[in-house]
């Protein structure tokens, strides 16, 4: 499915976004290692967190769907002979699923897709080696076997290209008769997920202790069931705040985490540093665009997932817009910084990449066709490029489906309608 967006300058609009994926993501396995019943409320469904639900449920996890969410039952035993799944392009999922694989003592066989395939496992797996877990993986990718159980309760981890590796250790430890030490070598890289691992893991009954680059779980600890309802997904809602920026009109996201710690949640400090006005009413933010954005420089190393969102209303700044510390986006669903790049090149606008950075100069956006290159956020963000811009054309655009799959229906309740073609 491709879609043209219907250019629209005149946004005044509210909108209440699905729950987060991102918490989801993590309560998914947490809740189906704990000890007691959970139900979850304002789940978004979208393909990630349907792999996940089915994935985990061929280990003989136990969820059960409802109308308004998901119940997550204690499994009664573990597997009893080779099992499968299947991660599709989840990448948080896989690298989650692998560690509880681990758990294991019969060999668990990850299938995934094409893209997912190209991804890098190769830290989480050397971590997961030392802990005694064998792993048959001929390119240090999935697909694999893993084969547990886990021995030991200490091992080293290179978490510099994905804070996904040490959630995935973490949410594992609580199972791990002698608990777990996890000792990173460097920096955390999107430092603000695996917060926001360490948070959910404390609201389900479990401690982390941080300290000198470890980061330890101690037995004797277990999940305890729980009842919550997921709040809106706040890298979704960067979409809608640069609506607002590109447009110069207004939105309000109602129920807005502002409380979140997921980096993405200050998107609009951002927008706000380039002549956007926001105000927060209780739990509702709105952002009123300026008549033309200011162009910034900005380190988006916490924000990652939103940075393809700020290259999009970067297009329409006036000046230079300069986006630092996003060397790992590089290792995403696409290369976000050089396929961006290319997308964004094509609208006629001049855009510099390296390694780690993106400098956008803000000028006249053409008509393109902009390829999606796999990647649910390069579709979501740059047909944000068809606010003012006729012709602005997402090839693929159902690849929207991995995330957020009422995408555009949630875009034409702000008056941002497009068309098949």
């Amino acid at each position: 499915m491709n879609r043209e967006i219907i250019p629209n300058q005149k946004i005044n609009a509210s909108i209440q976004l699905p729950g987060s994926k991102y918490v989801a993501n993590r309560l998914v396995p947490m809740c189906a290692l704990a000890t007691s019943k959970s139900k979850l409320t304002n789940v978004v469904n979208n393909k990630d967190i349907n792999t996940a639900i089915e994935g985990l449920s061929n280990l003989g996890y136990h969820f059960e769907k409802t109308a308004d969410g998901v119940n997550i039952f204690p499994r009664e035993q573990g597997i009893q002979s080779k099992a499968s799944l299947y991660t599709a392009h989840s990448g948080t999922f896989s690298r989650f699923v692998a560690a509880v694989a681990a758990l294991e003592q019969h060999p668990v066989s990850i299938g995934c897709s094409d893209k997912m395939a190209t991804r890098p496992m190769v830290e989480l797996f050397d971590a997961l080696t030392e802990l005694s877990v064998k792993i048959d993986s001929p390119n240090q990718c999935l697909p694999a076997t893993i084969t547990g159980p886990v021995i030991g309760n200490e091992c080293h981890l290179d978490a510099a290209r994905s804070s996904q590796y040490l959630s995935a250790l973490l949410i594992i430890a609580p199972l791990l008769a002698d608990g777990l030490q996890v000792k990173v070598d460097g920096e955390v890289v999107s430092r603000a997920y695996v917060d926001m691992t360490i948070q959910l893991m404390q609201k389900m009954g479990v401690e982390v202790v941080e300290q000198d680059n470890c980061f330890s779980v101690k037995p004797n600890q277990s999940y305890q069931g729980l009842n919550y309802a997921i709040p809106g997904d706040s890298v979704s809602a960067t979409y809608f705040m640069g609506a607002a920026a590109i447009s110069g009109g207004k939105v309000t996201i109602k129920n807005f985490d502002l409380d979140s710690v997921q980096g993405e949640a200050k998107f609009y400090q951002v927008l706000e540093s380039m002549g956007a006005r926001i105000e927060i009413n209780g739990a509702d933010l709105t952002i009123i665009g300026p008549e033309e954005p200011s162009a910034i420089e900005v380190d988006m190393g916490g924000m990652p997932d939103a940075v393809q969102t700020l290259a999009a209303v970067a297009c329409y700044a006036k000046g230079t817009t300069k986006i630092t510390n996003i060397a790992h986006l590089a290792f995403k669903e696409s290369n976000r910084i050089e396929d961006t790049a290319k997308e964004i090149r094509k609208t006629g606008i001049e855009v510099e990449s390296g390694e780690d950075f993106l400098i956008i100069h803000g000028g006249a956006v053409g008509p393109a066709d902009i390829n999606t290159h796999e990647d649910h956020r390069m579709a979501m963000s740059l047909a944000l490029l068809g606010i003012k811009t006729a012709g602005i054309r997402i090839v693929a655009a159902d690849v929207v489906e991995k995330s957020f799959p009422d995408y555009w229906e949630y875009m034409t309740q702000i008056g941002i309608d497009s068309r098949c073609f």
